[in-house]
Order: structure tokens, then C-alpha cells, then sequence
């Protein structure tokens, strides 16, 4: 009886401890559901989302008057912080109008549509352009001629400028003035075509209404329509003054 009872004993006991381990091993299984991130409740706007701002606003306004633009900003070294939302960085101010140089923009900062923050951001502004250059020296009064020509990339001093940028515009003009070689060809250094130049023939006339009198003559320079240039009559060798009405044709006043 004794040995009865003390075999019930020990079966209970194993029972329990089975149940206990296995208990413990399903708890310690169990994983808990992880959390989710809370959603961050600020932004940042970064130095270069600004320049790229002004750089774009300021391509926009010159486009088709300049090559290439470039922005560099110069007060703002640190990000700005913004509420987290929809980001929209946009330009108040057309600083751009002073032209090229040191600038100064008034920006705005909008989260989903609202505006939380200016920016008064200084800025160095620079731009380049593809110019017609001379490929040599070419003295004045000169035909230019397309061999004469080249392009290059040139840093422009201001928006607004007067290089050449087609050469096709310029072939077949004169030089006003003396063009350097590799220097970029500005519009106030070119001129229409003489159709008198320096050595040609020509006639001289003298017109008074019905009366009209002509002799020969030899330009001692050239000239445009309109223009008054120095003659040198081949009959009586007497230089005169006369102004050029057409091609070889040089009228003396009465």
C-alpha cells in the first residue's frame, strides 16, 4: 500500500513539473508586436534646397538673354527647421533686377500651403554665355569674315551686355574698332559695310536743280550712306569734301 501511494506521489510531481517547463517555454517564445515610429514633427530645409531655389527663380526670369547662372549663397551656413508637411520654398522679392553681383532675395517657407517662415538670403550671383570671339587681330574698317570668328564661354560683367553671340550676324560687317585676338566681338565695335572704301574711283557730282555736273574722283577713305568722306578730283588733282549718296557715287554741294 505504501509503495502504492508513493508511485501516485511521484507521478503527480512529474506531471506538475512538466506542466511548469512547458508553461515556461511558451512564455518565453512569445515576441510583443513591435510599436510604430512616431511620425517626426519637424524638418529640415537644407542650404542647397535654397540655392537651388534661387538658382531655378533666376533662370527663369533671364531665360534666353544668358548662357549659364550660378548662385552662391553666402549667410545661411546652418539648415532651417520647419514643421513636417508639404515644403515649398519660393522667392518674394526680385532682387534680380539690380543684375548681377552680391543680391539679396526675401524668400518664404510654406507647410501644406501655409507660410511659416521667411528668409532674407544674401547671395552671390554669377552667369556665363557662350560669344562670338575674333580668332585674330582685326584692324578697323576691316570686312569681317567668318574665318575671322570663333566662340567661346566668357563670365558675363552684367545681364544686360552687347557681345556678339551669332556670327553669322557679323560676317560681312566692319570692324569699328580694333579687335583683339581670343577677345569676345561686342555690337559697338561693329558697323554696316562701307560702299565706298579707301582707293575706289568714283564719281564726283555736283547737283543744283536741273544742273547736274560729274567728274572723276579717287576716295582717300571710305564710307557709309550718308557719310561725308575726303575725294581727290583726277582731273584738277584738288581734294574735296563730298558726301556718299550710293555705291561709287560721291555728291559735292553747289
Amino acid at each position: 500500500m505504501n509503495m502504492v501511494r508513493m508511485l501516485v506521489g511521484v507521478a503527480v510531481i512529474g506531471a506538475l513539473l512538466w506542466s511548469g517547463a512547458a508553461g515556461a517555454g511558451s512564455t518565453g517564445g512569445a515576441k510583443p508586436s513591435p510599436k510604430e515610429k512616431p511620425k517626426p514633427a519637424t524638418q529640415e530645409v537644407t542650404v542647397e534646397q535654397i540655392r537651388l531655389t534661387l538658382q531655378r527663380y533666376i533662370e527663369r526670369q533671364i531665360e534666353g538673354r544668358i548662357g549659364e547662372v550660378q548662385v552662391h549663397l553666402l549667410n545661411l551656413p546652418d539648415p532651417v527647421t520647419v514643421p513636417a508637411g508639404l515644403l515649398e520654398v519660393r522667392v518674394t522679392s526680385r532682387a534680380l533686377d539690380e543684375g548681377l553681383g552680391r543680391r539679396i532675395f526675401q524668400m518664404a517657407l510654406a507647410v501644406d500651403g501655409t507660410q511659416v517662415q521667411t528668409l532674407r538670403v544674401m547671395a552671390e550671383v554669377s552667369a556665363t554665355a557662350e560669344v562670338v570671339t575674333a580668332s585674330r587681330y582685326i584692324k578697323p574698317d576691316e570686312t569681317i569674315q567668318a574665318e575671322d570668328l570663333a566662340m567661346a564661354t566668357v563670365s558675363l560683367p552684367a545681364l544686360v551686355h552687347d557681345f556678339v553671340t551669332d556670327p553669322e550676324s557679323v560676317v560681312g560687317k566692319r570692324a569699328a574698332r580694333p579687335l583683339r585676338a581670343d577677345a569676345p566681338v561686342k555690337l559697338s565695335a561693329i558697323s554696316a559695310p562701307f560702299v565706298i572704301k579707301r582707293g575706289d574711283q568714283v564719281t564726283i557730282e555736283v547737283k543744283h536743280g536741273g544742273l547736274l555736273i560729274q567728274a572723276s574722283g579717287m576716295t582717300k577713305s571710305g564710307g557709309q550712306v550718308g557719310q561725308s568722306i575726303t575725294v581727290t578730283n583726277l582731273d584738277s588733282g584738288k581734294e574735296i569734301r563730298g558726301k556718299v549718296v550710293g555705291p561709287g557715287v560721291v555728291r559735292v554741294g553747289f
